[in-house]
């Protein structure tokens, strides 16, 4: 595992070791059981209860094209123990059999590779999708407790069987984003020449912001920022179904203080103007944010109901959360981009992006 540099300011995703009798373990601004959730529910919001919720976090979920299979992040008995570090994050897949969830798999070690791929280590994985095909499975890789340090990695089904995990840079369909400091997670893939992703880096970002990538002439370009109007100084970053499909809305999750935040992390909308310049977010009010963390909320294949993690302040202590898209005022017109197509399969694809 790389080592990278830590960000001082980054006010969600910095684990320090804090001075305290217990030797208790806490993010930048925040402490936080190992386990046990309070009550912290958005108006409208429903829990998804068991057996995707447990007692331990449950964060990030995403689905296949059908809908009938999820995968998620948990740190629930059962996930690699991380050294040094209270938490484990790990991802987990669980499938719908007669309109009930089974219960979850955990993807690592031992796992037969025709049921699904070995991600899993003592490292935090997290923010998984699978492409629309059920071939791919993108994610992130983050050293045990530092956030900062986010690397992007794929895994590939071939004639039935999942193949051992590779970092993005070594696809060559795919852009180099990964970096030796900094974070890089979670693209959106509007197209096989255009990435959406969330980016860290001493120096040259404020915190997390949200970049883009083009393909041009066939070579993948130097990465840009969207600018100050949707970056702001806190951290901004989207989640993996969080553009429309005409490319002119962005879902954000961010937090920011000011702009009618409802504290820690909310979620957030973003469009473009007829310039096609990036405006500063809505927030997308008290239907889903709380005055805890509300954090990466995608949407199911349909584009109908939409899921995500909420929290109490300050906490990982989280729980899979759902609400139907029309019961949020700013999301009725909001027609999700779906699913990130299988890059990998060495064919061009269609911009999923209509104008």
């Amino acid at each position: 595992m790389k080592a990278k540099l830590m960000s001082p300011t980054h006010a969600f995703v910095v684990l320090m070791l804090l001075l305290a009798p217990a030797g208790t373990y806490a993010m930048s601004g925040m402490e936080m059981p190992q386990s046990g959730h309070a009550q912290m529910s958005a108006s409208l919001s429903k829990n998804m209860g068991e057996p995707i919720n447990s007692s331990e976090s449950e964060i990030e979920m995403t689905y296949s094209a059908d809908g009938n299979t999820a995968i998620f992040v948990s740190g629930r008995p059962g996930s690699i123990p991380s050294p040094g570090v209270p938490y484990n994050f790990d991802i987990w897949m669980a499938h719908k059999v007669n309109g009930t969830w089974q219960a979850p798999i955990h993807l690592g070690p031992g796992i037969d590779p025709t049921v699904g791929p070995n991600i899993n280590t003592s490292a935090w994985e997290l923010e998984p999708s699978l492409s629309d095909d059920g071939n791919v499975v993108y994610f992130t890789r983050y050293e045990p407790g530092n956030l900062s340090t986010g690397d992007l990695y794929v895994t590939q089904k071939v004639n039935g069987v999942w193949q051992p995990v590779r970092n993005w840079n070594d696809v060559p369909e795919l852009p180099h984003l990964n970096t030796p400091t900094g974070e890089e997670h979670c693209p959106i893939i509007a197209s096989d020449s255009l990435i959406y992703f969330n980016y860290q880096q001493p120096g040259v970002t404020q915190d997390s912001d949200i970049w883009k990538v083009e393909k041009k002439d066939g070579v993948w370009q130097k990465p840009e920022s969207l600018g100050p109007r949707i970056n702001s100084p806190y951290r901004d970053h989207m989640h993996w179904t969080g553009l429309s499909k005409d490319g002119k809305s962005l879902i954000v999750t961010s937090t920011r203080p000011d702009m009618g935040s409802r504290g820690g992390h909310d979620m957030w909308i973003a469009y473009q103007n007829p310039q096609g310049e990036w405006q500063e977010p809505l927030n997308l009010g008290d239907t889903i944010n709380t005055a805890g963390e509300d954090m990466c909320w995608t949407f199911t294949p349909d584009g109908k109901t939409f899921t995500g993690s909420v929290g109490p302040r300050d906490s990982y202590n989280h729980d899979m959360r759902w609400v139907h898209k029309d019961d949020v005022p700013l999301l009725k017109n909001f027609e999700p981009i779906g699913l990130p197509p299988n890059l990998l399969v060495n064919s061009k694809t269609k911009s999923r992006v209509t104008q």
